[in-house]
Parts: structure tokens; sequence; C-alpha cells
């Protein structure tokens, strides 16, 4: 591909990602959660098939899945509510430790270097709290629209094999889309896995502290572990911001700081490689920009969606004779 073509393709694609961010999001959403579903209703329709003896529909078997996921978002959003409605209620104490907070930093060298007067000095909880619920009820607006889509895709999927081998002339068309269910489906179980277990030590070194919000930053924990670089660094940054306003001691978090860096080394470092070793195969300075294009264009969605959409990219363009030039560029060998 030419490089003036490549640099028009690739300005049309962010212009469609940018304006059609209402439509594309919500869909590239729905897709992603219907290949894990779908890969996982099949494993589970040949276990029960195999094992159980027992004949199971397949279309069944993934709206009982697709159920089970429904209500299990549904408990962690009562949750979330749950605890931040708490915190909000003890607004004022928080507050009242932050610009306590400033003002024995106001006078001090430190504040003259950082400004942190300045930083803090806006900062309001009763506002924060309330942008949090807000966010989130926006986010569950866009999961109504995600289970629509995957109404559909449902619908369509008897005939989609069919119109896919019509329409491509490329014979080996199938075996792409199959790569691309199995290397996704591979890469959300085992990042599921991980972000789990992230999220479950995370609460429970909270908790032992005893931090106000143990639950909400363990499922911030679990979502922000699938968003590469950035994630790990805000999953310590914010429990450790919070437990300083609210304990106003060195102590307490620093052990917090500790115990959460802890985890992320060896979750990050030391299981996630073992566990996946390097089937993605792509270049984490290429993952860093898309990573920064995609938080640009679609928020926190997009830096959760970058590492699967690379994936896709990265097969598809492997596949062709023509593209395989970007392919090796986007690559990590």
């Amino acid at each position: 591909m030419k490089p003036i073509n490549l640099a028009l393709l690739s300005l049309f694609v962010f212009a469609l990602f940018y304006y059609g961010k209402f439509i594309l999001l919500p869909l590239f959403l729905s897709l992603f959660v219907y290949v894990i579903i779908k890969s996982l209703t099949k494993k589970f329709v040949k276990i029960a098939n195999q094992y159980l003896r027992f004949n199971l529909n397949e279309v069944l078997s993934f709206f009982i899945f697709l159920l089970i996921s429904s209500f299990f978002f549904y408990f962690i959003w009562k949750i979330l509510k749950f605890n931040l409605f708490q915190v909000i209620d003890k607004s004022e104490f928080y507050q009242n430790n932050l610009n306590f907070i400033i003002n024995y930093f106001a006078n001090s060298p430190i504040n003259e270097i950082l400004e942190i007067s300045d930083v803090f000095n806006s900062v309001n909880f009763v506002s924060i709290f309330s942008n949090v619920l807000n966010s989130l009820t926006g986010l569950a607006g866009n999961f109504s629209l995600v289970l629509i889509y995957l109404i559909f895709l449902i619908v369509e999927d008897k005939h989609f094999a069919t119109k896919l081998n019509k329409i491509s002339k490329n014979k080996n068309t199938m075996k792409i889309v199959t790569k691309i269910n199995n290397d996704i489906f591979n890469y959300f179980r085992l990042k599921t896995f991980t972000s789990l277990l992230t999220a479950v030590l995370t609460f429970l070194i909270l908790q032992i502290v005893g931090s106000d919000l143990s639950i909400v930053f363990a499922i911030i924990a679990f979502f922000l572990n699938f968003i590469p670089f950035i994630g790990s660094l805000l999953s310590i940054l914010f429990p450790f911001i919070f437990s300083c306003i609210q304990f106003l001691n060195i102590f307490d978090p620093l052990i917090t700081l500790s115990l959460l860096i802890m985890i992320q080394i060896f979750i990050g470092n030391f299981l996630e490689p073992k566990l996946m070793g390097k089937a993605l195969n792509i270049s984490p300075i290429v993952m860093l920009i898309f990573l920064s294009i995609m938080g640009k264009l679609w928020g926190i969605s997009g830096m959760f969606l970058s590492v699967p959409m690379l994936v896709v990219l990265l097969i598809v363009l492997s596949s062709f004779k023509n593209t395989r030039d970007l392919a090796l560029l986007i690559s990590e060998k």
C-alpha cells in the first residue's frame, strides 16, 4: 500500500471513529462481548454433550450466559452505588482532611515546586463522587444499547458464514474469522482471570487497611487491568491518594502503596507473561500510541478496546500479501 493511500485511509478511519462514536462504540463492545459469550457457549455445549450427556441448544445456552453476564454487571452496579452513597455521606469529612493537607503544605518548599495548593484547592468530593455516579449511569445506558446489538448479532449468526463466503473472494476468510475469535477469547479469558485476581487482592488489602472505598477501588482495579500501561498505574495511585486524605498519616498510605505495587509487579511482570507468553505479539510502542489515540477518540472505553482491536488488525493485515509489511510494523517480533 502506498504511503499517500495509507495516510488518507488512516485519516478516514480516525474521522469515522470520532464522528461515528455513538454507533461504533456500542457496536464494537457488543461484537467483543458476542465473541466471548459465543466461545463460552460452544465450550459449555461441548461439555454438556460429552460429559453430562445432556443435549443443550446453542442459542439457549448463549442466552443463559448473556443473562448471567447481565445479572453480574447489575450486581456490580448495585454494589458500586451502595459504596459510593456511603462515601458521599462522609464527603464533608474528606473535604476537611483535604483542606488540612493543603494548609499544612501551603508555606512549605514542596508547595512552591509542586503547587499542591493550586492543584487541590478546586477539588470537591461531593462533585467528584456525583460525577462518578453520573458516568456509571451513562455506562449503564451504553450497556442497554450493547444488549440490543447483541440480540441482532444472534439473529444474524446463522447466515453470517454463508454471506461471508459469498462476498469474499479469499478462501481463507473463515479461517481468519476463526483465528480472530480464538485470539480475542483467549485474551479476554486470561485477562479476566488476572483482573479478577487483582481486584480480589486489592479489596483484601484495602479492607485490612480500612479504606472506605475498598469495594469501589477493587472494581475499578478489575476494569483498569484491561488497559495496558496506564491502568496498572491508576489502580495504585487512586487508592494511595485517597488513603492519604482519609487517614491523615504516613503509615497507612505507605502500606497501601507498597502492597498494591507488589500486586501489580507479581501479576503484571510474572503471572500474565507466564499465562499469555508472547501470544499477542504486538509492539509495545505501537500499543502505547494506539492506546493514546483510542483514549482520545473514545475515552476509557476506547482504551479498554485498544488491545483486542490491535489483535484483530494484526491478524487481518498478516493474512493478506499486500498488507503483510504493515503487520510487521505492528508486531513485536
